[in-house]
């Protein structure tokens, strides 16, 4: 029997009980009987027990054959003597007639025989149902019950007797009860708190002994019961405790769920202002600057006879401001658009997407040497269109920041992914930046190399970073100077689409 794979409660309170002790099992069918006594010799055989068992007239061949089919390899086991079938005659009556003091003999002599033999210790059991049929000496049997929890306390021994409870009279099965520290009934392991010693079992007066055992018991049994009133009353307590703090805790959440829907409500509602507020000022914008690089182109063209070369340096610093103040006014449009636009996310390949961008700024990069790198990109989730901008802007930075090395390297691939996103970045020897102001990379109008030396506005960046939050993605760089930067972009993947929605 696999008793790892079949551990009931009874086969697990059956396994704390060992040697010295002495227990019965009150049984009522062939089912019950064999569930207790067959797991008994299960246990005792996986400890390395010597096993016993006493068979009533006739029973051996059905004993064997409910080991077996309880697992047990019975040939084996009785062939290396760790296993022994016995009949009442062998055992109980093999001086003819039941003789307690034997018994005792029997069992001190049959545990120093199995600790010698090399086992750890004895286990024995035995039916019973003989005992109603009758023999000699019979009349001293609880005599021999009684006084048995006391011999296998001496020795290395444990005990369980069979009572078939339909079969043996009231009387019997009460005096039974009194005589074992622990009974096994209907599958369950009880510690008996009606045992009755064996000196006041056996000695006189035994009815007032009696009466003070049961009164001690009914004691005992109202401190049990009030013990477990007190628990009770206890749990209920700290239940109501835990359910006003869940309760509490609830509401405390609700408030501040609805602190921050409200606070996000407001910066939605902010960020909004602000956008329409950039949206309107560039706009207005526009056509005062236009004038002014008109009037200004006007002026150097119908003045020009009459300039001299001061004049005209003005003239021209003044056009070439208007024209870079018109750029900042149409990148900052473009910036305050893309929180207005409406994504129109699907799957993207990205390698597709990043090979049209390099073709498209190919133009700008007649006369350099310029060595591609482009990996395997993978696909991701997002608006293609806000994805071209993201690329095209990390792209064109790249041409732009290796300008001043002869040849130029950039690389575009991807990393090791995580779960839900994928990371693709844009590497390059350009002239890199202080790791120290990294912060500043992503932010509006910051710029980490003057004017003079690399044009633009400023707001690429900060665009990049705005779509790349729009897909529930991330941006990072790292780079140092003179060294390079690289810049990465974590994007979903459109696996994660399908779990979002």
């Amino acid at each position: 029997m696999n008793l790892a794979a079949q551990r009931t409660p009874l086969i697990a309170a059956l396994e704390q009980l060992g040697p010295h002790d002495h227990f019965c099992s009150i049984y009522e069918n062939r089912e019950e009987h064999y569930g207790v006594a067959i797991a008994f010799m299960q246990i005792g055989l996986d400890r390395g027990e010597k096993c016993i068992y006493i068979a009533d007239d006739g029973m051996v061949g059905d004993v064997r054959q409910a080991m077996q089919s309880e697992g047990i390899d019975v040939e084996r086991a009785t062939a290396s003597k760790a296993l022994v079938l016995a009949t009442k005659e062998q055992a109980y009556l093999r001086h003819g007639s039941f003789n307690p003091d034997w018994m005792f003999t029997f069992w001190e002599e049959a545990t120093q025989s199995a600790m010698s033999e090399g086992f750890s210790a004895l286990r024995a059991t035995g039916e019973t149902e003989w005992v109603v049929r009758g023999a000699r000496g019979l009349e001293r049997w609880m005599e021999y019950e009684s006084r048995l929890t006391h011999a296998v306390s001496e020795n290395n021994c444990s005990a369980l007797c069979q009572y078939n409870r339909r079969l043996f009279p009231p009387e019997l099965i009460l005096d039974v009860i009194r005589t074992h520290p622990v009974v096994v009934y209907r599958g369950t392991v009880c510690r008996n708190l009606y045992y009755v010693p064996p000196d006041e079992f056996l000695g006189t007066n035994q009815e007032e002994r009696e009466v003070e055992r049961l009164l001690t018991n009914i004691q005992e049994r109202e401190d049990v019961e009030h013990a477990l009133r007190d628990q009770l009353s206890e749990r209920k307590k700290v239940e109501e405790a835990l359910r006003l703090s869940r309760d509490e805790l609830d509401t405390k959440v609700k408030e501040r769920t609805a602190e921050l829907r409200k606070i996000n409500d407001d910066l939605q509602s902010v960020n909004k202002e602000l956008e329409a507020f950039a949206y309107s000022v560039s706009h207005d914008l526009r056509a005062p600057l236009r004038h002014i690089a008109g009037f200004t182109e006007l002026l150097l063209k119908d003045a020009e006879p009459v300039l001299d070369d001061k004049s005209r340096r003005h003239i021209t610093k003044i056009l070439q401001s208007a024209n870079r103040m018109d750029s900042l006014v149409d990148d900052l449009l473009a910036f305050s658009r893309i929180g207005r636009v409406e994504t129109q996310k699907t799957t993207v390949n990205l390698e597709q997407l990043v090979r049209s961008v390099v073709a498209e700024i190919a133009p700008d990069t007649q006369g350099r040497r310029i060595v591609w790198r482009i990996g395997a990109l993978p696909i991701c989730y997002g608006d293609p269109s806000l994805l071209q901008v993201v690329f095209s802007n990390l792209v064109s930075n790249a041409v732009k920041f290796t300008r001043t090395r002869e040849q130029a390297n950039i690389e575009i691939d991807s990393l090791n992914h995580g779960p839900n996103e994928v990371v693709v970045f844009v590497r390059d020897n350009g002239v890199g930046f202080d790791m120290n102001y990294k912060d500043k990379l992503f932010g509006v109008f910051q710029r980490l190399h003057s004017q003079d030396a690399f044009e633009g506005t400023g707001i690429g960046l900060a665009t990049v970073q705005r779509i790349a939050h729009r897909h529930g993605g991330r941006v990072w760089a790292e780079g140092a100077i003179d060294n390079g930067a690289t810049f990465y972009v974590a994007l979903p993947k459109p696996e994660k689409r399908k779990q979002d929605e």
